[in-house]
């Protein structure tokens, strides 16, 4: 688990709640409720509410086993790892594995004390409402990621633009020695935070609305790898011809023009263009320049895929995703 001292704060506080709360109230066995408060809260709301549920159901299942169990065959450490046996295949089958180890404890809390009474029954629920409700509540309260994320997005897409920049560059340039792929190795460290950061976002909301910046930077990686190509080609370009002067052109004016809000629109009717002047163009005459134009059309055909992946996602927003995201 990584150190979130926000999470951090929460878990010491929850957990010496639900046991002083549990200990003033005169249950047996209170300090559990502390414990039981530490696995509840996880990094999001819906991981936590899934994982209570999942532990409400496993706490019926061992508390069914260990009245069977000990009910009939007395207490005895056959007996309760029989109980503890069955209750490991119970969770597995119904996959509630992160049940196991809380309810676990609560089925020796049966064992220890040597009772299975309905009193008892109500002590060990008591002791989970009081843990796990403390862990939700203080879930509740889990600041939002949101500036955290449009941060990471801002620099992303400032990293993209300036490979996009340079690539208008070094299209054009006699030496590529000096061009190397190192700006992609950030870019995609920058993309994995922001897809982590999205994950997080998602799951503190129940709004389904809110996977619009997962969905963003799933764009943006799919881009990437179109870039990586391009970046490919580029190196492998031999000598400056004149016909990679419209495709340099094309890249500065997506530099410039690069943007989240951008639709992409005429982006792709410049590029509609370019097939068709190149469709004009007459037909090379050496084997060199038949390949630097074979690799100049894969580089455009490449440029239309990656404006492609940001118009069909621009248009896939309604009004609403615009004004709550792009206006902000």
């Amino acid at each position: 688990m990584r150190a979130y001292p926000i999470k951090i704060a929460k878990i010491s506080v929850g957990a010496v709640a639900a046991a002083a709360v549990s200990y003033a109230l005169g249950l047996q066995y209170a300090v559990s409720a502390g414990i039981i408060c530490l696995l509840t809260i996880q990094d999001t709301r819906k991981e936590t509410l899934k994982i209570t549920l999942k532990r409400l159901g496993a706490f019926c299942g061992g508390a069914v086993l260990s009245f069977a169990v000990f009910g009939i065959f007395g207490f005895g450490f056959l007996q309760l790892g029989a109980v503890l046996a069955l209750f490991l295949i119970f969770c597995g089958v119904l996959d509630m594995g992160e049940a196991v180890a809380m309810n676990s404890v609560i089925i020796t809390h049966y064992f220890a004390s040597q009772d299975i009474s309905l009193p008892m029954f109500g002590n060990e629920i008591l002791l989970l409402v009081i843990g796990a409700g403390t862990g939700v509540v203080l879930n509740i309260f889990m600041p939002s990621n949101r500036g955290k994320i449009r941060q990471i997005q801002r620099e992303t897409d400032e990293r993209i633009r300036r490979i996009i920049g340079r690539m208008a560059v070094y299209i054009l340039a006699e030496d590529k020695s000096d061009y190397t792929g190192s700006c992609f190795e950030e870019t995609d460290r920058l993309l994995d935070e922001l897809r982590r950061e999205a994950v997080k976002y998602i799951g503190n909301s129940f709004v389904s609305e809110k996977d619009y910046f997962y969905k963003y930077v799933g764009m943006r990686m799919e881009q990437c790898v179109i870039l990586m190509r391009i970046f490919t080609d580029i190196k492998r370009l031999d000598g400056v011809t004149e016909q990679a002067e419209p495709i340099s052109k094309f890249l500065e004016k997506m530099s410039a023009e690069f943007s989240e809000i951008n639709d992409a629109v005429t982006l792709l009717a410049d590029l509609d263009g370019l097939f068709e002047h190149y469709s004009e163009e007459t037909l090379p005459k050496s084997r060199d320049e038949f390949e630097n134009r074979a690799l100049l059309y894969h580089i455009l055909c490449d440029l239309k895929s990656f404006v492609t992946l940001k118009a069909d996602f621009a248009a896939k927003l309604d009004e609403n995703e615009k004004n709550r995201y792009w206006a902000a």
